[in-house]
């Protein structure tokens, strides 16, 4: 039968369980596992088979994030009340990070769906027909409207601010405030008076009971343009409608203007690329 070693060095007893023998030492030096003997004549520490469980159990506790002055505290008094409730307390947290990633994810997920759009579609100023299946937004109206003021780009940045605070006052991540778009009312749109003061952004499914309100966006077919430069987001709304005309499609619905992507301008201001949807009838 064979037998199997039972004492062991520093060294041999680290690589048995996979860890550092500077990990061991360490351990030895704050009293949270002590070797079973030491030989004053070599200098030399010994620990026992059966010490792996003690190492086990604190390898694991580490692992769930416990400190090791707690575990050492926790090995001396062997309190599980304590350990139940800082469990308890580390899965609340974890549950709220996971929460906030899981946000911060589905953001990032949108923001590259949004880039790779871009490289699919028609280049800026071309009308294009696509199907938009259904979707919810959160709308806000800010009372002030962009266009048609030689401060357009100052009344903007008024209404983002507004809808910022609105949005600050729902119990979604930060990360929402991104991409925000506006909504043009049908009426507006059709008598060439563009008035919006409405702002909105995508909301997720799984995310819509969060805000105080919401709304969906019915699935239709869309005359859309892509528009690289905000500048001229009004002449390519004349260029939608003229489109439409044309063509005879009947405009069944709200105007939307869809942040594709966003970034700086060498000024510092908001560079936008804007899909601007008019929902059509054959």
């Amino acid at each position: 039968m064979k037998k199997y070693k039972t004492i062991f060095t520093v060294g041999q007893f680290a690589e048995f369980n996979n860890v550092s023998a500077q990990t061991l030492r360490y351990y030895d030096q704050i009293g949270l596992l002590k070797p079973y003997s030491f030989n004053e004549q070599t200098g030399y520490r010994y620990y026992k088979i059966t010490q792996c469980a003690t190492l086990d159990q604190i390898t694991h506790l580490k692992t769930l994030g416990i400190p090791l002055k707690d575990i050492k505290m926790f090995l001396e008094n062997g309190d599980n009340d304590w350990l139940m409730k800082t469990l308890s307390e580390k899965k609340t947290i974890l549950d709220e990070d996971i929460s906030r990633l899981s946000d911060i994810k589905s953001v990032i997920s949108r923001q590259l769906s949004s880039y790779r759009y871009q490289e699919m579609v028609p280049e800026s100023g071309h009308p294009f027909i696509e199907a938009i299946r259904e979707r919810t937004i959160f709308k806000y109206d800010t009372n002030v409207n962009y266009y048609y003021n030689e401060e357009s780009l100052a009344n903007y940045e008024y209404m983002l601010h507004i809808f910022k605070d609105k949005l600050s006052e729902q119990n979604v991540p930060s990360a929402y405030y991104y991409n925000v778009g506006s909504i043009m009312p049908m009426a507006n749109l059709v008598s060439h008076n563009f008035e919006t003061t409405e702002l909105f952004v995508f909301v997720n499914d799984s995310d819509s009971d969060r805000f105080d309100s919401c709304e969906t966006l019915e699935a239709n077919l869309h005359l859309c343009i892509i528009c690289a430069d905000s500048a001229n987001e009004v002449d390519y709304i004349d260029l939608l409608l003229k489109e439409a005309k044309d063509k005879h499609y009947t405009i069944c619905g709200n105007y939307i203007c869809e942040t594709v992507n966003e970034t700086l301008t060498p000024d510092g201001e908001r560079a936008m690329v804007l899909k601007l949807q008019i929902p059509i009838k054959f």
